[in-house]
């Protein structure tokens, strides 16, 4: 996972398959990326989603045969299931089509990619990664995403505990989460008040991964 990676999300409204494709395009040309990846929750029966209505039958057709196809002039795409998204392979931009927030938080973990482009099937898990990513909105921006609350000593104390603990395996050496149970401790001890969700956001965005996040976001909320 690259947390620095540039991220963006479109809401789901009427026109956002379009408006998504669109900034798909741009985002391709400004970064001089030359080939997409398209992420869809399974490959059978994708060919009758609403996203393959909109590229058309040749693509969808080019698209379940695994052959790639032309995104724009000299950007390329080809599809994968979230199941089968190749971790730790370079990428240009990754669009994850319509699938949920968890598939997004797996390929997140094992992403090596030079952007991503979020289509969130609903509002809930649109304004979920939008909070942990803090990602770019392109077109309608009407959902309501809450703000980070975390205070400034909050924030230094989990800079110094990602600095001393091995992010690779996050929580699961003992010395580890002993160190997370005593940063978490001693800022309920100074009366630092935090939300546990906060937490996990912040943590992901500072590279953790998500399995390690949650076991963060589980001591906070003891």
């Amino acid at each position: 996972m690259t947390a620095g990676t540039p991220r963006y999300l479109v809401e789901r409204g009427a026109d956002d398959i379009r408006t998504a494709f669109r900034a798909a395009i741009k985002i391709c040309k400004d970064k001089a990326i030359t080939n997409a990846v398209l992420v869809v929750p399974q490959k059978g029966g994708w060919d009758n989603s609403v996203v393959a209505e909109f590229l058309g039958a040749p693509a969808t057709t080019a698209l379940m045969k695994d052959q790639a196809v032309p995104l724009t002039n000299g950007v390329t795409m080809n599809m994968v299931s979230q199941r089968t998204f190749p971790k730790y392979v370079p990428q240009g931009l990754v669009i994850g089509a319509h699938i949920s927030f968890d598939a997004m938080e797996s390929i997140d973990d094992g992403c090596d990619a030079k952007a991503i482009l979020y289509m969130p099937w609903n509002e809930k898990e649109g304004v979920d990664w939008l909070a942990t990513w803090q990602a770019t909105v392109i077109g309608p921006n009407n959902w309501r995403v809450p703000s980070s609350n975390l205070t400034a000593p909050v924030e230094q104390a989990l800079s110094s505990l990602t600095q001393n603990i091995n992010l690779s395996t996050g929580l699961v050496h003992p010395s580890d989460k002993a160190s997370a149970v005593r940063t978490v401790g001693t800022l309920r001890a100074a009366g630092h008040h935090f939300d546990p969700r906060e937490i996990r956001r912040w943590a992901r965005r500072h590279g953790w991964s998500s399995k390690a996040a949650s076991g963060l976001e589980a001591l906070a909320r003891k």
